[in-house]
């Protein structure tokens, strides 16, 4: 069947406006999209900066609270390492001129009788030594040596244990003077590797928030505000664990103060 050409061209036409139809709502979908699109970024983008002006504040106070605490521990810790190098001092000083003397004393003895206790117990050796070899004569001479010398090291030896007892009678009563003190001085130890153990904490912290620091000044620098907001919050989350263990360190030094203060009320 014959068609006129000029119905075949309105169809044409017909379908070229349908086309453009088309290609047009397909144009103002997606400038709508990206519209929505550019105003979501948008209010993302001001609202971490928001997030970042909010923060920011406290985040300061903090650091500045940071800096305080540091400071209080570190005079504090100065006052009690002195303080505990100062009783030490007194302690190990505590009667040391009665013991060294008498120490002294007990050696001087000792040395002088040496040569006489070690000549009598290589003759009770001999004489052991001739008996089992059934060497009466020997045994018989040894004898009357050994028990010429019986007198005087029975002397010897009295002397030697009055000055040794002497000696460890007064180490007994400075170790008494001086109990109290480290009675009072026992939780140190405990207290210190606490603080030990929380300082290592508080540097592996420290590491972790210099790091966000780090990020936060280069997110800054593109103007990437919703990571420079994630880096703040995650630096000023690891402030606060930071914070918590300075508290935790200044009150175990607060303790060794105390018992510090309560040894040195013992000294002698």
């Amino acid at each position: 069947m014959f068609k006129p050409k000029s119905t075949v061209r309105c169809r044409k036409n017909i379908f070229r406006i349908r086309d453009l139809k088309w290609v047009a709502q397909v144009v103002l979908v997606a400038a709508f999209l990206t519209c929505n699109l550019t105003l979501a970024s948008a209010t993302v983008w001001d609202s971490a900066l928001d997030d970042i002006n909010s923060l920011h504040g406290n985040y300061t106070a903090l650091q500045a609270t940071l800096k305080t605490d540091n400071s209080k521990i570190q005079k504090l810790r100065k006052q009690n390492n002195d303080a505990l190098k100062s009783i030490r001092t007194v302690i190990q000083s505590t009667d040391q001129a009665l013991l060294s003397r008498l120490s002294s004393e007990a050696s001087s003895v000792q040395k002088k009788h040496a040569p006489l206790l070690e000549q009598y117990s290589t003759l009770s050796k001999q004489s052991t030594a001739a008996k089992k070899a059934k060497d009466l004569k020997t045994v018989t001479l040894l004898d009357l040596k050994r028990n010429k010398l019986k007198a005087a090291v029975t002397l010897a030896r009295a002397e030697i244990k009055t000055k040794t007892t002497t000696l460890a009678a007064a180490r007994k009563q400075t170790a008494a003077k001086l109990k109290p003190v480290k009675d009072a001085l026992a939780p140190i130890t405990a207290l210190k590797k606490q603080i030990t153990a929380e300082s290592k904490n508080l540097t592996a912290t420290q590491k972790v928030r210099a790091e966000a620091d780090k990020q936060y000044k280069a997110a800054v620098k593109q103007g990437d505000a919703v990571r420079a907001a994630t880096e703040l919050k995650s630096s000023y989350e690891q402030m606060k664990r930071i914070h918590s263990m300075q508290q935790n360190i200044y009150s175990w030094e607060q303790k060794i103060s105390l018992a510090l203060r309560a040894a040195e009320s013992k000294l002698p």
